[in-house]
């Protein structure tokens, strides 16, 4: 390991912070790693990974062995399965949450705390503190450079989540040389100016003892959360220590052996634990079992005195939604008029509200989001300026914070018990976000690291096209569907209609990972052939016609200007039939039979129709209508016409195409943009 290219300095610095933590602090169970009230961590300098490794181990996880912290950073090692990663990843005993892109796990915090603090509120009774559990993270200099952080740190403040304890790795330096390079202000004063209470430890090198007095004076801290400026040395003890060489150089051999020498330890030996170590760690493992089992004792005497409360606990802690949402959505009726889709998603939301356990909010665009139309109490403390608000609100004020409302939902969504093996159990929090689409692209990296855990968070996307009009170009997306499509674990539904939004929230629901919903903003009408139950299989045909010379394919606010063109086609003597395809992702899943009964493979031509980049169309269809270049500030009245994307416009080109075409087989003929 001393030789491999990875971080390890910092795991030297944080060495007395990690004991602390681990042996002294931390509520948890090794033999139990998904109990339902054990404390979160969240490692967000997730390059550190080592230390939190090798805490484990001593702790005594049973998944955490000596061959694999043996295996640490080589992904080759036992056979390709070596747990050990360069970062955390979640589905491992004791991981929380995924953590390494800067700044995301501080934000993910904010997310475990929320969902802690409204859980608390919703179930503690007098003498049954059924959720006791707080949530800790430690951050380095880097993560408190990053947007996310900062936008996170700054709503927890506000938010004043006493649960959450955030300790502070100052070791001064960063890749390329001293934090002084880049960064001079003083954090603690930046911290206090954002609501939290500040605690300062001079020596993190050497003194367990000042760091075990600090985080019991932020366990007992109330009504703000809990900033620990720990001063620390990276490298500590080794010939490169305080140096950017011991944040990411090999330590080498000779550099090693000094250190143990200087530790009292053999000079020679590798990936060997002390006696005296194991001792100190051996009752951890124990106190954390009697923990859980007499935290199990107090909910078995709350659900006596409680059986709804502890019912709805048990239910939770299992992710169990029950069949009322799917029965009331089944039973739905959409709007008969013209209707945006945005519209109705919130319809289909505020019948959700009451019955599921929704959690989240939107970035100052509650009204347009349609998600705050039907009232909803809001989360934070109680008579704080803000009507309707306690800690049992589910709906989260943002602020115009997307990047860090996406990773806040992560943290969220991450606080449930989780089925590692086989992914059987459902989110004890459903999250969801919501912003216009193109600022969904400030929040892409949180949502990327959502679909590489496979956590399940509802991101509302409205606006999502040329079509939101007069804002013109930078808040009208053109490119953004290609990201979310070619995504791993992602859904990106775009329904066309009413009908398709009740049918896209039933397969948001009923997936395992993230998805992004992107509604258009104007009045689209209910089409005859939309529904909810056959979308889920991605794309349908919703206008059959056997006679049909080209098939027409479209998603979300073009749907009903393709199906317009086709009867303008049919006039001229072209039948057309016409497919909905919502999720190209889910569609992708199907089997061949199923695909080629809706995208016909016997050279007659399909024309895709969408109001965005033509990227990716090439492998369903012949040919594309589309973009090839950014919005303009046109009325959203005027939008189709001006870029030739309303029904006459559509019939006119695919009717040039097929006469271009001859005849010949389409499926022979290179794709094309008419």
């Amino acid at each position: 390991m001393d030789e491999a290219k990875v971080i390890q300095g910092s795991a030297l610095g944080m060495a007395a912070i990690a004991t602390a933590l681990w042996r002294h602090k931390l509520r948890f169970d090794p033999s139990e790693p998904e109990w339902f009230d054990r404390d979160r961590f969240v490692m967000s300098n997730g390059h550190v990974g080592l230390l939190q490794y090798i805490m484990l181990h001593l702790s005594g996880y049973k998944q955490w062995t000596m061959d694999e912290l043996k295996a640490y950073c080589h992904p080759t090692a036992n056979n390709f399965t070596n747990i050990c990663k360069t970062h955390p990843e979640i589905e491992f005993d004791g991981l929380d949450i995924s953590t390494g892109p800067l700044g995301q796990g501080v934000a993910n915090a904010v997310g475990m705390a929320a969902a802690n603090k409204c859980l608390r509120e919703k179930f503690n009774k007098d003498g049954f503190n059924v959720v006791q559990s707080k949530v800790y993270a430690t951050t380095g200099d880097a993560c408190l450079q990053e947007g996310p952080a900062l936008e996170a740190i700054s709503l927890a403040g506000h938010l004043k989540l006493d649960n959450l304890i955030l300790i502070y790795d100052n070791n001064g330096v960063q890749s390329d040389g001293p934090i002084t390079l880049t960064f001079a202000e003083n954090v603690n004063d930046k911290m206090r100016a954002c609501g939290w209470y500040v605690l300062e430890i001079p020596d993190g090198n050497h003194n367990v003892d000042a760091i075990i007095t600090a985080l019991e004076v932020a366990d007992k801290h109330v009504g703000q959360p809990v900033f620990i400026n720990i001063n620390t040395t990276i490298g500590h003890g080794t010939t490169i220590a305080g140096t950017c060489k011991a944040h990411h150089a090999a330590f080498g051999h000779d550099n090693v052996k000094a250190c143990k020498k200087s530790w009292g330890y053999d000079p020679e030996a590798t990936h060997v634990i002390p006696d005296d170590v194991r001792e100190y760690w051996s009752e951890v493992a124990e106190k954390g079992r009697r923990a859980r089992e007499k935290w199990q004792d107090l909910v078995a005497r709350y659900t006596e005195r409680y059986p709804d409360l502890g019912n709805a606990l048990s239910a939770l802690e299992r992710g169990h939604l029950g069949p009322e949402w799917r029965e009331r959505l089944l039973a739905l009726q959409p709007p008969q008029g013209p209707t945006p889709v945005r519209q109705s998603s919130g319809m289909v939301f505020d019948e959700l509200w009451d019955m599921l356990p929704m959690f989240g909010g939107s970035a100052d665009l509650s009204e347009p989001n349609f998600v705050l139309k039907k009232p909803k109490e809001a989360f934070g403390p109680p008579g704080d300026g803000v009507r309707h608000q306690s800690y049992a609100g589910r709906y989260v004020h943002f602020g115009t914070r997307e990047h860090a409302m996406a990773a806040i939902a992560n943290g969220l969504a991450a606080y449930s018990s989780r089925d590692h093996e086989h992914q059987s159990r459902g989110q004890a929090i459903i999250p969801f976000t919501a912003t216009f689409s193109m600022f969904q692209l400030y929040a892409a990296p949180a949502i990327r690291m959502g679909a590489l855990m496979k956590l399940q968070v509802i991101h509302i996307g409205t606006h999502d096209s040329i079509f939101e009009g007069a804002c013109g170009p930078t808040h009208q997306p053109v490119e953004l569907l290609n990201l979310w499509r070619s995504m791993p674990n992602l859904l990106n539904i775009r329904p066309c209609d009413a009908e398709e939004a009740i049918g896209a929230w039933i397969m948001a629901l009923d997936h395992h990972g993230p998805t992004v919903l992107n509604l258009n903003r104007g009045a689209v009408p209910l089409q005859k052939g939309t529904d909810r139950l056959k979308m889920q299989k991605g794309a349908y045909v919703i206008e059959e016609d056997e006679q049909a010379k080209v098939t027409l394919v479209s998603t979300g606010s073009e749907v009903y200007h393709a199906v317009d063109a086709a009867a303008l086609l049919r006039a001229r003597g072209i039948p057309a039939r016409i497919v909905s395809m919502p999720c190209m992702r889910r569609f992708e899943q199907q089997d061949r039979a199923y695909v080629e009964s809706v995208i016909p493979r016997d050279g007659r031509p399909v024309v895709s129709v969408e109001a965005m980049s033509m990227h990716g169309w090439a492998r369903w269809a012949t040919a594309s209508i589309g973009l090839s270049r950014f919005g303009t500030t046109v009325h959203a009245d005027a939008v189709a016409e001006y870029f030739q994307l309303n029904a006459k416009h559509i019939a006119r080109r695919v009717a040039a195409y097929l006469e271009d075409l001859g005849g010949r087989n389409a499926l022979l003929e290179p794709w094309r943009a008419i």
